[in-house]
């Protein structure tokens, strides 16, 4: 089974697992406090610049989780998807997508939970729990992976253990993305972060462009 990875996917995956392992070994405050997302900017008060943001969360992010089913379904969707992206795209320009697409889903994120704290009083109680709830998990970049899929290989048809019958990874995607928008929109399942799934898809869709894989069409 595990013949089937790619070099960079097989890397990936070992950084996170070994991440997570370290990361339970070390005190939780401290290595959330500095590796966690943080979003940077606080409005409405007179430190502009959150002071639990640290540039490199940006990154660091991505290979922390909160728990092991965390970790076990973002690496099981990398492990099932990421092999193919891999040896169509090449590990170097794979490797930009991931990082990229996880960076995209920080700033996309950063800017609605900006706007929705705009709106806050600054001495709620809701505010300062927006301020001080950092994010985490490579979840941003694996929705650049499932955009990158359907986009390549939309009419894969793939078999979902929750769906009773085969799906086109081009209608997979797009069930996923409205899934998310409206669990966001709505506000349900408070502690995801589904627009930065969605920053994800986003930004995977811009770098499809940008790599010129919206010239073609894969089957």
């Amino acid at each position: 089974m595990f013949d089937r990875l790619t070099p960079l996917v097989k890397n990936l995956l070992l950084v996170n697992v070994i991440i997570h392992v370290v990361s339970m070994m070390l005190p939780r405050e401290f290595v959330f406090s500095q590796f966690a997302f943080f979003n940077p900017l606080l409005p409405n008060t007179a430190d502009i610049i959150n002071p639990n943001f640290k540039p490199w969360q940006f990154i660091s992010y991505m290979f922390l989780h909160g728990g092991f089913n965390h970790l076990f379904s973002n690496m099981f969707a990398l492990f099932i998807f990421g092999p193919a992206l891999e040896a169509f795209m090449g590990s170097k320009k794979f490797f930009v997508y991931y990082m990229l697409t996880g960076i995209g889903a920080a700033f996309l994120n950063t800017t609605l939970n900006f706007y929705e704290m705009s709106q806050m009083m600054v001495d709620s109680e809701q505010y300062w729990r927006e301020a001080v709830t950092p994010m985490v998990g490579a979840s941003g970049a694996i929705f650049g992976i499932l955009m990158a899929f359907g986009f390549l290989f939309p009419n894969v048809e793939m078999m979902l253990l929750f769906f009773p019958f085969p799906i086109k990874a081009k209608y997979f995607v797009t069930m996923y993305g409205v899934f998310e928008l409206i669990q966001g929109t709505a506000g349900l399942e408070s502690g995801i972060a589904h627009f930065a799934h969605l920053g994800g898809l986003l930004t995977g869709f811009i770098l499809l462009k940008f790599f010129g894989f919206g010239k073609r069409f894969y089957h």
